[in-house]
């Protein structure tokens, strides 16, 4: 969940769940689907922690660059810290208005990021101008609206969730996504969904990474009591521990590129 400010325990708690393996997969699978080749110029807009821009650079080799634009100084700097390549750099960039000429780079990526964008008809037009023609990317979004959790107290499983969808712009962007790349003038190939289910709790686990996200955002906009809240979180490991534990969410790609 990239595009927002962090102190630096959530800090922290984004790192670890992008470091989780149902991250780690979805991050190999939107590799595998970019299939970057070495030379390329690659954007990558909201970079968060770097990892993805990372293995995108070792794609690259020094013939090849990458740039992570991110909305958040902090994350800026973690990713810059831990960068292992010279021809990889990050820097402080709304994705609405991208310090980048026209046709500049030969892939642009955005994963998890298009959905916390207000104005997501703006972020269409700038990937389409900054990338080049004939240039290709891929747009990852998550559809919050779609998540299916299980819990003894559906009421209170709503509540938490609606109380939750505003800390995106758009918590439903995917149904929409494509045809507001097509009004930017981008061309899609193909869609793709990439499951994250979490049956049982384990290190990594997606779910339970969440968990913490949802409650810090949910109590700082005083939506839904504390106590209430806590039950909501409590819930999840008492159905883990009875074996009765299920998460599903999942995130859509779009694969772009820009006619000749």
């Amino acid at each position: 969940m990239s595009g927002m400010e962090y102190d630096e325990a959530a800090a922290q708690r984004l790192e670890a769940v992008y470091l989780g393996s149902d991250i780690v997969a979805q991050r190999q699978d939107t590799l595998c689907r970019l299939a970057i080749s070495k030379g390329e110029s690659i954007l990558d807009i909201g970079s968060g922690p770097g990892f993805l821009a990372e293995a995108m650079a070792a794609s690259t080799g020094s013939e090849g660059s990458v740039t992570g634009v991110d909305i958040s100084q902090q994350m800026v700097d973690r990713a810059t810290a831990r960068s292992q390549h010279p021809w990889l750099s990050y820097e402080v960039a709304d994705a609405t208005a991208l310090p980048f000429d026209d046709d500049s780079f030969d892939v642009v990526v955005s994963t998890q990021v298009a959905e916390y964008v207000p104005d997501i008809d703006t972020f269409c037009s700038e990937v389409f101008r900054v990338l080049k023609k004939n240039g290709r990317g891929l747009i990852l979004a998550t559809d919050w609206d779609a998540v299916s959790w299980h819990s003894e107290n559906a009421q209170r499983m709503d509540r938490v969730l609606k109380a939750f969808a505003p800390h995106c712009a758009d918590s439903g962007l995917p149904r929409t996504l494509a045809a507001r790349l097509r009004n930017s003038g981008l061309h899609i190939s193909e869609v793709s969904y990439f499951p994250i289910l979490n049956v049982d709790r384990y290190d990594g686990c997606y779910e339970a990474g969440v968990v913490p996200f949802i409650m810090s955002y949910i109590k700082g906009q005083g939506t839904v009591p504390n106590q209430e809240l806590q039950l909501w979180a409590d819930e999840q490991a008492e159905l883990n521990d009875r074996g009765e534990h299920f998460f599903s969410s999942g995130r859509f790609s779009f694969a772009i590129s820009k006619p000749g």
